[in-house]
């Protein structure tokens, strides 16, 4: 018997779901600002910077959502770490996607490997966000946007769309982040093998694209066969 996929599993079709309502909700130009900025990123190389399948992942020792230093390094003694760069608990986006990983960790897990997920945001946003889904695994708060720069995948906001995120969505990302710059990191996924080195990297400047949890789960365990 065919083995039925379950659907709550599944991330494109919410993603879809939130990009329909701002393509019936916001206006012709707004949708053009946020339309030229991916096209901004994909014409000026900005993916070209990000690490890459074989690079040396950066080491990084972070605070959790309790207030724990997580350490890149012990949790690579213990198996294959993924490590999941979002941009926070504002991003409709990422919020999907950070449920969805909590809903495949077990399987993360199963397959030998653990997970953590990075933002900039505030450990005060961090806290909460974790508290209100009962997030399972460590998420991680990147202050400044430190190792999503070692990375590759921190850009600034150009003025343009600084306007569009505080006018229209009232979103300064800046005061969000208590950072020092209104940047944010390109949503990305990697696998970190045990050696310390790259073994899958999935990044999109267009921030409605996200590789699929299920993906990843299916990934780690043909790691094992």
């Amino acid at each position: 018997m065919q083995k039925t996929e379950d659907t709550s599993l599944v991330l494109a079709p919410r993603l879809k779901k939130i990009s329909e309502w701002g393509k019936a909700n916001l206006s012709g130009d707004k949708i053009e600002i946020m339309e030229r900025h991916i096209q901004f990123l994909r014409e000026t190389g900005a993916i070209d910077s990000i690490l890459k399948k074989g690079d040396t992942a950066p080491t990084f020792s972070l605070k959790n959502q309790r207030g724990e230093i997580i350490s890149s390094t012990e949790l690579l003694k213990k198996g294959n770490l993924v490590v999941s760069f979002y941009r926070g608990s504002w991003c409709p986006y990422c919020v999907e996607e950070v449920k969805i990983l909590n809903s495949v960790y077990p399987q993360i897990q199963e397959a030998g490997a653990d997970l953590v997920v990075i933002s900039p945001q505030s450990f005060s946003r961090t806290e909460k966000q974790a508290a209100e889904i009962h997030l399972q695994y460590n998420m991680l708060v990147d202050e400044d946007n430190k190792i999503g720069k070692e990375f590759g995948l921190v850009y600034e906001m150009p003025d343009y769309l600084k306007d569009l995120y505080f006018n229209t969505f009232s979103n300064n990302i800046q005061e969000i982040n208590e950072g020092s710059a209104w940047e944010l990191p390109i949503p990305a996924r990697f696998v970190i093998g045990t050696n310390g080195k790259i073994i899958d990297a999935q990044a999109d400047p267009d921030y409605r694209q996200r590789p699929e949890p299920i993906d990843t789960v299916n990934y780690l365990k043909s790691l094992n066969d």
